[in-house]
């Protein structure tokens, strides 16, 4: 299977994502990351908004070893000349960020995945649109991660799984106590920072929102 058939296949298959939190460099982060690996999370994104990208580049190459270990797919927000260097698997695109026609046109890009940020049903029309692998649907419930960003809720999430025609992932102020409503919204992946990346034990923090989200999955059919 070629590289980019395997990737859309863990994109599928995808249920808990885990975005990094601002704190914490290269150990830190590689050990949170590792546990939430092996906690059940197959998508990991590094994001680090206020870190030079020299060192975002360093931590990227950690991950990198960490999710080829665990199978997982590694995705880079905001820049995708660190996604090239690091022979990570995508990118994450803002709102802001270049269309998704210009980054798959970068050399070295070809093959990689691209998500992008939606917060409106226009924009998760327009990312599918722009050709995005998958899409973001958020914030669902107010966040500091996006502080002063409202929050759309749960009708989003619902109405982007109407017209969804590949795979997407619902973010935003999610937690153990949320979920079920999320999943229950039609959302098959939920992306998490604080959920996971900040609890006291990162690992059993992955294992219980995974187990939720594949058992309230397995209900709702």
């Amino acid at each position: 299977m070629a590289a980019t058939e395997q990737r859309r296949h863990r994109l599928e298959r995808m249920r808990l994502y885990l975005i990094t939190g601002d704190q914490g460099g290269e150990v830190e982060t590689a050990r949170i990351v590792e546990a939430a690996l092996e906690g059940g999370a197959s998508v990991i994104q590094l994001r680090k908004k206020a870190m030079p990208k020299g060192e975002q580049y360093a931590i990227a190459l950690a991950l990198r070893r960490l999710t080829q270990l665990h199978d997982a797919l590694l995705i880079i927000n905001d820049h995708p000349d660190i996604a090239i260097a690091a022979d990570a698997d995508g990118v994450h695109l803002g709102q802001d960020d270049l269309p998704p026609s210009v980054v798959r046109q970068l050399p070295g890009f070809h093959g990689r995945l691209i998500g992008r940020s939606t917060h409106s049903l226009d924009q998760a029309r327009a990312a599918m649109a722009e050709g995005a692998d998958y899409i973001a649907v958020g914030p669902v419930f107010p966040t500091p991660t996006k502080a002063g960003r409202p929050a759309v809720g749960t009708d989003l999430v619902s109405a982007v799984d109407d017209i969804a025609d590949r795979p997407f992932v619902a973010v935003g102020g999610i937690d153990h106590d949320n979920a079920p409503a999320v999943v229950q919204a039609g959302a098959r992946a939920i992306a998490v920072v604080r959920a996971v990346y900040d609890a006291p034990d990162p690992a059993e923090a992955a294992r219980r929102l995974h187990e939720l989200i594949v058992t309230r999955l397995v209900a709702r059919r």
